[in-house]
């Protein structure tokens, strides 16, 4: 009898110490071999580098993915942001203040920072912004999608200052050859007063080449406040001479900030995206 009640004691209290330990282990940690949380999708970029046989030059490039993009198979409208490694606005680059704007607004595009600012002397003046809207059109554009999904539909080409007024040429010469390779142009501060003669010439060969047929774009010019300071009548005498041609599906806005040349690209860009990606 002593022994059957040691035993019944010893189990008794082997029992208790297991309920006690379950309790602790069930209580604060995780069930051994439970499946991980997936981990949450998050944006990326991919640096790459292109050689143009067009120019002669190689870019670098910075190619923003949203959070999405990895985990479906839609296809995405594309920004091209020239001058993409030109520090405009402190500290970060213009495709690195870009970036941030898609990603607070949680806009689902793709970013693709074109670098080579150093050339923009080069690439942004005729007549070597023929040779570039070539390495744009014929180069750049079939490269970014044939690796990744671009929605060819809504593509996207943007500027400050002298990439400002070549994203004007890009649209002279495109509407000229009937032939869009972009469907929005992102003029901000465009120098337009620069080669003004060389613009007119190319805005007068659109034109006369269209002779009256569509014009299906969107072209967003926006200029600073400041005449002294900004390119402030040379984007309106633009924005006025496309305006009376009266052209057939053609957009143009035109909106002034009050800030300053290089400070107009920022909300140039996020009013832009908010009417165009919204």
């Amino acid at each position: 009898m002593r022994h059957e009640r040691w035993l019944r004691a010893f189990a008794w209290a082997g029992s208790c110490a297991l309920l006690v330990a379950f309790s602790m282990w069930s209580g604060g940690a995780a069930i051994p071999n439970a499946p991980a949380a997936p981990p949450a999708a998050s944006s990326r970029v991919v640096s790459s580098t292109i050689a143009s046989a067009k120019t002669g030059a190689t870019y670098p490039l910075e190619i923003y993915l949203p959070a999405s993009y990895d985990g479906g198979s839609a296809a995405y409208p594309v920004i091209y942001a020239l001058d993409g490694d030109a520090v405009f606005n402190p500290p970060g680059t213009r495709f690195a203040n870009f970036r941030a704007i898609l990603e607070a607004r949680r806009t689902q595009a793709i970013l693709v920072g074109i670098g080579g600012s150093a050339r923009r002397g080069r690439d942004y003046l005729l007549p070597g912004a023929l040779a570039y809207h070539d390495f744009l059109a014929l180069e750049l554009v079939p490269f970014i999608e044939a690796r990744y999904r671009a929605d060819a539909r809504r593509r996207m080409l943007t500027g400050l200052s002298l990439s400002g007024s070549m994203a004007g040429i890009a649209l002279f010469l495109e509407g000229a050859a009937d032939q869009l390779t972009f469907s929005h142009f992102l003029s901000f501060e465009g120098s337009f007063g620069v080669q003004a003669d060389r613009h007119r010439a190319l805005e007068e060969k659109m034109h006369d080449a269209l002779g009256g047929k569509p014009l299906p774009a969107t072209l967003f010019l926006t200029r600073c406040g400041n005449p002294a300071e900004c390119n402030f009548e040379p984007v309106d005498g633009m924005y006025k001479r496309l305006l009376a041609r009266s052209y057939r599906g053609l957009v143009t806005t035109e909106t002034t900030y009050s800030t300053t040349h290089i400070g107009t690209d920022v909300p140039s860009f996020t009013d832009a995206i908010a009417k165009l990606l919204p």
